[in-house]
């Protein structure tokens, strides 16, 4: 593999046992042509000493005829000292800077999370610069976890001299000051209850029943009574207890629907005129490679390519950047081809938002008037038929909910 370029030899001599001899040795040649006794060879530059040794020692006569460029500018180069040191310090920072942090890439959209993360990150001595290879990542990920309020988990990888935290973020405290909260199990769609599965709660209205969006099913209301006799009258003890409401309640429903698609559409339209811009990246820098920026309003494609040696990245590589124009226009669509994509919305509905339903029925109707094309959907969905609705109940309330009644008294009684 002549990875410095090569030199044409022409020899002269006994070449039978040159060529013997280049068989089983390490010298990288080809277009090896042979005249008689004289032969024309390439020899890799990185070769050539020892493959004119190998010539003098057995009597022929290499007379170099032709140096490619690329041999000739690695030799211009490496004759040169001060050339040859700057290559190599070049290399030695080059390693150095690639276990050096530069970049701390956080997966997480909370502000105050990612502040609290480099917080600590700062407390346990880590920032830009610091030696990757000395942090102790077990270490840092426990002192994460422990104190960055709102994460239950965080982990810590490397990616060439970008470490990435990756957290899990555990419930708002909103939500769990929810669930001490008493609920109620309120029907979310008009239809017919058939069956019920309670772990917490009042049923109010039983299966077989028929109800109407926003009636209580299950209260978290708990009301019991006692009677007893005293004096040959009847006292009724009512007792109230508050609790959060908890269950599956399924049911038959229908749900009707209307998606309408205008002949008169605005699409995006995308220009095939696409452009690639370069940029030359060192660390968090980001070095334009061209003189005229994009204008008008385009998407872009981003991908990275970071130079390597010896398997290990460096902080410097080719950002690419695609750009594709693009503007808002009007089309005009056909009758079908409006009715096609009022159809094609109905399809993506029923695919993404009923997928947890059993579908039992479906009627489709469709028309087409006043530049629309509009398509009815009428569901008939087997599911739950109901969701959890916290209440408050103040103190007052509660010191009120123990009380007795006699038969006659009692409001409650029925």
């Amino acid at each position: 593999m002549m990875i410095f370029g090569y030199r044409l030899y022409e020899l002269s001599g006994n070449t039978d046992r040159l060529i013997r001899r280049l068989a089983g040795s390490y010298i990288s040649y080809s277009r090896l042509k042979r005249k008689g006794e004289r032969a024309t060879v390439r020899v890799a530059a990185e070769d050539c000493g020892r493959f004119e040794h190998l010539c003098k020692r057995l009597n022929i006569a290499a007379v170099p005829q032709k140096t490619s460029r690329t041999a000739a500018l690695f030799h211009t180069m490496f004759s040169r000292k001060g050339f040859a040191v700057g290559v190599l310090v070049c290399i030695v920072l080059g390693v150095y800077l690639s276990n050096r942090a530069a970049r701390f890439e956080i997966l997480c959209d909370d502000s105050e999370i990612s502040s609290g993360i480099m917080n600590v990150l700062k407390e346990e001595g880590i920032g830009t610069g610091t030696f990757i290879p000395s942090i102790d990542l077990v270490k840092t990920e426990r002192a994460l976890k422990q104190r960055v309020e709102g994460i239950s988990w965080a982990g810590i990888t490397r990616k060439g001299n970008t470490l990435i935290i990756d957290v899990v973020e555990t419930q708002g405290s909103t939500e769990r000051r929810s669930e001490n909260y008493p609920s109620n199990l309120v029907a979310c769609e008009d239809g017919v209850i058939e069956s019920i599965e309670i772990q917490n709660g009042q049923v109010r209205i039983p299966a077989g029943s028929g109800v109407t969006r926003g009636d209580i099913i299950v209260s978290g209301e708990i009301i019991t009574k006692t009677s007893k006799w005293i004096d040959a009258k009847e006292h009724i003890d009512t007792r109230i207890t508050y609790a959060r409401s908890r269950g599956k309640v399924l049911g038959t429903f229908t749900r009707r629907l209307t998606f309408t698609q205008e002949q008169s559409a605005q699409t995006l339209m995308l220009s095939p005129n696409t452009q690639t811009k370069r940029y030359f990246t060192f660390f968090d820098v980001q070095l334009p490679l061209f003189v005229t920026a994009p204008e008008g309003t385009y998407k872009t494609e981003e991908s990275d390519s970071v130079i390597k040696l010896f398997g290990l990245d460096l902080p410097l590589g080719i950002k690419t950047v695609t750009v594709t124009p693009y503007k808002y226009g009007t089309k005009e669509l056909s009758s079908k081809q409006a009715l096609k994509l009022a159809h094609e919305k109905e399809e993506n509905y029923r695919k993404n938002l009923l997928g947890k339903y059993e579908l039992k029925n479906v009627k489709l109707s469709e028309s087409n008037a006043n530049g629309k094309a509009v398509v009815t959907a009428e569901y008939t969905l087997y599911g739950e038929l109901c969701r959890e609705v916290s209440f408050f109940v103040p103190k007052s309330e509660m010191r009120k909910t123990y009380r007795s009644y006699t038969s006659a008294d009692d409001p409650r009684a029925s």
